[in-house]
Parts: structure tokens; C-alpha cells; sequence
């Protein structure tokens, strides 16, 4: 018998809580979580920002809220609401993992598909597979903004598109958080072939400021290929605008530019891991020492270039 009241009070208790938490839960909130559960995300977006501004500790509102703007492409507002979810508790935060990976892993699949289309000269079709795995990977960075590897992904498929200016700023925004230096020579690889884009098309001003953008990427190894191209290709775009100035105005101040050049191409001369380039380094050295009136540099540098040319 005492057994039997007891089992009575606890179902009672139970029950007492039970109606006592459907009491504090809205009408808009209940009629949110319920189409949630049917995929209507459009309806469960409404009632639940509905629901939630009556009840803003709603983890669970919060959490199935930010999945549907997510299934909806309202990206935005996606991070603010998982943000919202995981100040209040940590009890979605595998959902929310697990949404990432889905999220991030149907974009890598698509982009694989660009790759074998490309391939496969399918260029029409890589463009659609790209940009189907961009919008996956741009989900995947709105799910987990601290994830460099969603960022990175988002870059890379940029770049896969040919949107270099939008790649650059996914890339500059990883470089400034990423210690790894893998991150850092992408950023580098994408400035330094707009430098060289710029050099051809003999817009040199642009491509000193770029150039000088890869010198200074963090984390970016100073042996790296693309910081030392980039060091060369920066002294070479100096001379250049020297030459320029010195053939308008010979009273111009076209030595600063020389020596300038200086700067970055004497540490190549001494320390350059890419042999390749040495013979190319020591002849614009010869030019600029001679612009510089530096002359007996000039003959050292002229026989050095000379010698490694043999």
C-alpha cells in the first residue's frame, strides 16, 4: 500500500511539472517546435520568433529557430539564434555540431563534383556543383562562425569560381585568425597572382601595394616561394615606377624608389631558398645600384649575374 502511494505522488509530481511547463511554453512557440517537426520551416520560423519573444530562455526554440533559417538561407540571422541557444545552455551544442558537419560535408561532396566536372570539361556543370557547395559552406560557417575550416572551404570555392576579390576577403579574414601557415600562403598565393596580373597590365602602383600586402601576411614563412617572388616582383614594380619617374622629371625624387627597391631585393641576394630566381634577383640589382650611382655594386652585382648565368 505505501508502495502504491508512493508510485501515486511521484506520477503526481511528475504530471504537476509536466502541465506546469506546457503552462510556461506559448501557444506560437508550441505551434513553432510542431511544424518544426513536420520540416515546415518557413511556418516554424514564424511562430517561433513569435514564441520566443515571449520566452527568450527557450534553448530549444532558439536551437530549432536558427536550424530553419538555416534550411532557409536566412544565414544572418541562423548565427544569432544558435548564438542565443548556446548562451543559454550547452544542451544543443552536439545538435548544432552535427548540423555543421551535415552542412559542411555536402558542401565538400559538391565541390568535388566542380572538380571531376572540370575534369572532365564540363565547365557549365562545375559551375553549378561550386556554387551548390558554396552556399553548403557558407551554411556550415553561419552554423560555426569560429570554424577556419568552413571559412577556408568558403574561400577556396570562391576562388574555384573565379571570384577572387570575395576569395580575398574570406582569405584575409582567416590569415588575421589562423597561426597556421598553411592559411598564410593561400592568402599569399591569391595576392601575389593579382600582383602579377596587375604587372602585366602595367598598372604598377596597384601591384607595389599588393605585393607589400603578401610581405606582410602573418604567419607567412619569409623562405615561403610566394614571399620571395613576391619580395622580387615588389623591388621589380619599384624600378619600375623609378624608371617612370626619372623619364618624366629627371629632378624627381625617383632615387626613393630605388632604394626602396633596395630594401627588399638585398635580403634576397643573401638568403634566397629559390635558386630560379637568383640570376633574375642580381641583374635588377645591377640596374638599380647603377640608378643609384652605387657603381662599384653595380660591377660586383653585373658579375655575379653574369657568373650564374654560366
Amino acid at each position: 500500500m505505501l508502495k502504491r502511494v508512493s508510485l501515486l505522488i511521484f506520477t503526481v509530481a511528475i504530471f504537476s511539472g509536466t502541465v506546469y511547463y506546457m503552462g510556461c511554453s506559448s501557444a506560437e512557440s508550441t505551434t513553432g517546435k510542431l511544424a518544426f517537426q513536420q520540416q515546415d520551416y518557413i511556418k516554424a520560423e514564424q511562430e517561433l520568433k513569435k514564441g520566443l519573444a515571449i520566452d527568450t530562455q527557450d534553448d530549444e526554440g532558439w536551437y530549432m529557430l536558427g536550424y530553419s533559417q538555416i534550411q532557409l538561407g536566412k544565414l544572418d540571422e541562423a548565427k544569432k539564434s544558435f548564438a542565443k541557444c548556446l548562451a543559454i545552455s550547452n544542451l544543443y551544442g552536439d545538435k548544432i555540431v552535427a548540423l555543421w558537419v551535415d552542412k559542411y560535408n555536402r558542401g565538400a561532396k559538391g565541390f568535388q563534383n566542380g572538380i571531376d566536372a572540370e575534369n572532365n570539361k564540363d565547365m557549365s556543370g562545375a559551375k553549378s556543383f561550386f556554387q551548390d557547395a558554396l552556399l553548403d559552406f557558407q551554411a556550415s560557417a553561419a552554423i560555426i562562425p569560429d570554424s577556419l575550416k568552413s571559412l577556408s572551404a568558403v574561400g577556396q570555392t570562391y576562388l574555384a569560381l573565379g571570384e577572387k576579390e570575395k576569395a580575398l576577403e574570406i582569405l584575409n579574414e582567416i590569415a588575421a585568425k589562423s597561426t597556421n601557415p598553411e592559411d598564410a600562403v593561400l592568402v599569399a598565393k591569391v595576392l601575389f597572382e593579382s600582383g602579377l596580373a596587375m604587372m602585366q597590365q602595367n598598372t604598377v602602383e596597384p601591384a607595389i601595394g599588393t605585393f607589400k600586402k603578401v610581405m606582410t601576411i602573418p604567419h607567412l614563412p619569409k623562405d615561403n616561394p610566394y614571399y620571395e617572388t613576391s619580395a622580387y616582383n615588389l623591388a621589380l614594380a619599384l624600378a619600375k615606377s623609378g624608371e617612370d619617374m626619372r623619364t618624366k622629371d629627371e629632378n624627381s625624387n625617383y632615387k626613393e624608389r630605388f632604394s626602396e627597391a633596395l630594401v627588399y631585393l638585398e635580403p634576397l641576394s643573401v638568403n634566397l631558398k629559390k635558386k630560379d630566381l637568383e640570376p633574375q634577383v642580381w641583374e635588377l640589382l645591377v640596374t638599380v645600384y647603377a640608378n643609384l650611382d652605387m657603381t662599384d655594386k653595380a660591377k660586383d652585382a653585373l658579375e655575379k649575374k653574369n657568373s650564374l648565368q654560366k
